[in-house]
């Protein structure tokens, strides 16, 4: 798989991975990527399943039954009823999405499981295929996705765009050609076809902060959909979609002129530059959860020490310095919340975004006392490392730093097999039956063309 390397290095990127997805078969992936790609989906799943339990989903689900009350022949992963197929989608896929708890990629500030995953689930429990086709189209998706928002970021970030829509569109149409068999000319349509499609602003941050959990759900529908126009031959995307003049480099990080030279060097595949979440919150305050986690282990001082705690970060978190906590959408994006809540808890899970939590006097207390700046050291190591300094101010006086360069989860550092099992049976737990979490990650756990309707 050496030759993925080198695909955005091309002055053709679109078509060099529209064959690149063409010529995947199940039979050319290495172990050690099928491996992860099953890790990917299993923590997609996941949170697909925690998720389903949300009141905005739970309100999405009520809104498309009453648009579509027809039942369709393909169900949710830990919901109710049948869906169509893109139905099912554009569920799942904001399901996903709903706790911040699913994958990504740093370098690309990109979410794609969260749009790639349940749209080739979908798809493929559409057409019967099994679970090595479901990894091979997700690897695909991942590598399409990953490689356009590597390029696209911080440029389209800076002009309030966010990657995850913008790009994992495109990726979830590349999937779903690659599952569908589709030639290399089809998957460049597809792709083409989902790039008018792309789209997804920043300004959640401002507020209206749940709107972010749509954006993967858009993705997860329109990149489907393009798959399945492209299979039909009724519409023809836009040849060169990423790099032609107009295309998404242009149009979303104002890039002109690619010719391959700009693109960074790689030497892995996508899916294995993707990291897995151990804490379900923005990925932005990971590094700073770690390094207070390790001064709390370290000892020699309690939460009830604290005068403030001050963080350094690389300028693409500080939209969420000051971030307030009055929702829980907000909250999982707001560092002085989840700093606070590490501080005093020593963890950071989701009932620490909860009402009750969130009306706890001793974290609103200790969240108003913390500090975030932009750091120099930070800024130069991003987005290559998410690094993060925290130093905790006691009241006697004493200053406490952790320099943390890159956070738990990440390609270099790991989450765990059985970590991840952990966190996936506790979040299947809330959707299923007992039994059933344990038997869903052996499956999952299987490399092999087991029927993918049994995942049902």
């Amino acid at each position: 798989m050496s030759e993925h390397i080198t695909l955005m290095s091309s002055a053709r990127p679109t078509r060099a991975l529209a064959q690149w997805c063409a010529g995947l078969r199940r039979a050319h992936l290495p172990r050690e990527c099928l491996h992860e790609s099953a890790r990917h989906a299993l923590d997609t799943l996941a949170a697909c399943a925690a998720g389903m339990r949300q009141p905005l989903v739970r309100a999405a689900i009520e809104l498309e039954r009453s648009i579509n009350p027809k039942a369709g022949t393909v169900p949710l992963f830990g919901g109710p009823q049948t869906w169509t197929v893109v139905e099912a989608a554009g569920l799942m896929a904001m399901a996903s999405h709903a706790l911040e708890m699913d994958d990504g990629n740093r370098e690309g500030s990109i979410h794609p499981g969260t749009t790639v995953v349940p749209a080739v689930l979908a798809l493929a429990w559409h057409t019967w295929a099994d679970y090595l086709q479901f990894l091979t189209a997700v690897t695909a998706g991942y590598e399409v996705a990953i490689s356009i928002a590597e390029a696209l970021h911080p440029h389209a970030s800076r002009r309030g765009f966010q990657t995850t829509p913008v790009a994992g569109v495109v990726g979830t149409a590349a999937a779903c050609a690659t599952l569908l068999g589709l030639s290399a000319a089809q998957i460049e349509s597809a792709m083409g076809l989902a790039a008018s499609a792309s789209g997804g602003l920043f300004a959640y941050l401002k507020g209206g902060g749940n709107v972010k959990k749509f954006h993967p759900a858009h993705a997860a529908r329109e990149g489907l959909r393009a798959a399945l126009m492209a299979q039909q031959g009724s519409a023809l995307g836009p040849a060169g979609v990423i790099e032609s003049p107009s295309g998404m480099l242009q149009a979303f990080g104002g890039i002109e002129g690619w010719d391959g030279s700009q693109a960074r060097p790689r030497n892995a595949p996508a899916i294995m530059r993707a990291y897995l979440k151990p804490y379900p919150c923005c990925r932005h305050i990971h590094p700073a959860i770690d390094a207070l986690l390790a001064l709390r282990a370290e000892g020699g001082w309690s939460a009830a020490d604290v005068a403030s705690l001050q963080v350094q970060t690389y300028g693409a978190a500080m939209p969420h310095a000051t971030l307030p906590w009055n929702t829980l959408e907000i909250a999982q994006l707001s560092f002085p919340w989840v700093m606070a809540l590490a501080c005093l808890d020593g963890e950071v899970t989701l009932a620490g975004f909860s009402d009750a939590a969130r009306a706890r006097s001793d974290i609103n207390a200790l969240a108003s006392r913390v500090e975030v700046t932009r750091d120099d050291e930070c800024d130069a190591q991003y987005p290559a490392y998410g690094p993060a300094r925290v130093t905790v101010c006691l009241r006697s006086g004493q200053r406490l730093s952790k320099w943390v360069a890159d956070p738990l989860g990440a390609a270099d550092l790991p989450l765990s097999d059985a970590a991840l099992d952990s966190k996936a049976e506790e979040a299947f737990s809330l959707s299923f039956a007992a039994g059933r979490p344990a038997t869903l990650i052996r499956m999952l756990r299987d490399l092999q063309p087991w029927p993918l309707v049994d995942l049902r």
